[in-house]
């Protein structure tokens, strides 16, 4: 009798938590002001090597995503800078050609480390900000919406670089998927999602909506 109740109880709050998420706006503000500055920002990479990177380390080195996800990438990231009211900015075409003029100029050298190199992008743009994204994890769901062997799994990193002050803000979003029942407190997340188990691009997008509040883009 203890087990029914318990397991009976569970499942309302469950319920609850579902409905109250369900309920609420999936709109949301800026977590900080908006950087002031001329901004730039750069296309999605996907370092593969430890010293590609800005900020920690991989998990696994050598592990590249599959083709296309960099592209798709920079369409979620443009959309949602857009709907962010976000206009203002170098684009990533543009800053690709600083990041060859880089690469050029250090062509012959010792490997620079991923700071300097994208500090010699900032300036090469003379802009005052510069936001790096990359993706250093990326598995895919094995399944569908309704059930999955594998859930999908991803890490992004977002770097905004104070280019003149030479420092920089991290913003770091991991996440595999993991149904209500695992975790309740992603509740909101699991009625967002309509229940479902999401693709890593879906995963992805939440993420760049997420990260790019948090640093006021």
């Amino acid at each position: 009798m203890r087990r029914t109740f318990s397991l009976v109880t569970f499942a309302a709050l469950a319920l609850s938590l579902l409905l109250t998420a369900g309920c609420g706006t999936s709109k949301r503000t800026a977590a900080v002001p908006r950087p002031e500055g001329k901004l730039a920002v750069a296309g999605f990479s996907n370092p593969i090597y430890n010293w590609q990177i800005l900020a920690g380390y991989l998990d696994e080195e050598g592990h590249p995503v599959p083709d296309g996800t960099l592209d798709a990438l920079d369409g979620i990231l443009r959309e949602t800078l857009q709907r962010h009211q976000v206009f203002d900015y170098i684009t990533p075409a543009a800053v690709k050609q600083c990041e060859d003029v880089v690469v050029f100029e250090e062509s012959g050298l010792p490997k620079v480390s991923a700071w300097k190199y994208w500090l010699g992008v900032g300036k090469c743009m003379q802009v005052d900000l510069l936001l790096v994204p990359q993706v250093t994890y990326w598995r895919e769901r094995v399944g569908s919406d309704n059930g999955v062997e594998t859930p999908a799994s991803v890490s992004l990193e977002f770097y905004l670089i104070d280019v003149k002050q030479e420092r920089m803000v991290r913003a770091r979003y991991e996440e595999t998927q993991v149904s209500l029942m695992e975790n309740l407190f992603t509740a909101r997340k699991f009625a967002d999602r309509g229940g479902k188990w999401v693709t890593a691009t879906r995963l992805a997008s939440d993420g760049i909506e997420e990260k790019l509040t948090e640093l006021g883009l």
